[in-house]
C-alpha cells in the first residue's frame, strides 16, 4: 500500500479541488450579480463521486484511479428563472453556497491533516 496515496487521499484531493473550483464559481457569481445577461456558474463533481464511491470497485488502485479520472465541471446554471436583466444570480444564494462552501473546504483540510498526523505517527513508530 502507498501510503501518501491510497483511496481516502484521492477522494479529499478530489473533494478539496472541487471545492476549490466551486469557489471561484461563487466569486464570479456575486462579482456579477449585477451584470446584465449573465448566466450563474454552478460546479458539479459531487453526485458522480459520490456514485462511484457507493459502487465501489474490484481494487483500490482501480478505485483510486476512478476517483481521480472524475471531472470537476463548470456549468451554467440554465434552470434558475432569469430577470429582467436575463442574470438570474441571487445574492442571498450565493451567500448562502459560499459559507456552506467554505465549512466544506475547511472540514475537508482538517481530515487531510489528521491523516498526515496518523502517517507522522506511523513513520515515528507508533511513539515507541
Amino acid at each position: 500500500m502507498d501510503l501518501f496515496t491510497d483511496l481516502t487521499h484521492a477522494v479529499l484531493a478530489k473533494v478539496l479541488d472541487g471545492a476549490a473550483a466551486r469557489q471561484r464559481a461563487i466569486a464570479d457569481n456575486i462579482a456579477n450579480a449585477d451584470t446584465p445577461g449573465y448566466a450563474r456558474k454552478e460546479v458539479g463533481f459531487a453526485e458522480e463521486l459520490r456514485l462511484l464511491i457507493s459502487q465501489g470497485g474490484p481494487d483500490v488502485p482501480a478505485m483510486r484511479q476512478a476517483v481521480s479520472a472524475v471531472n470537476v465541471t463548470v456549468t451554467e446554471d440554465t434552470a434558475s428563472p432569469r430577470g429582467l436583466d436575463g442574470n438570474n444570480v441571487v445574492l442571498e444564494r450565493e451567500m448562502a453556497e459560499l459559507a456552506t462552501n467554505s465549512l466544506r473546504y475547511e472540514t475537508t483540510a482538517q481530515l487531510v491533516i489528521m491523516k498526515l498526523r496518523e502517517l507522522r505517527t506511523v513513520i515515528r513508530g507508533g511513539g515507541r
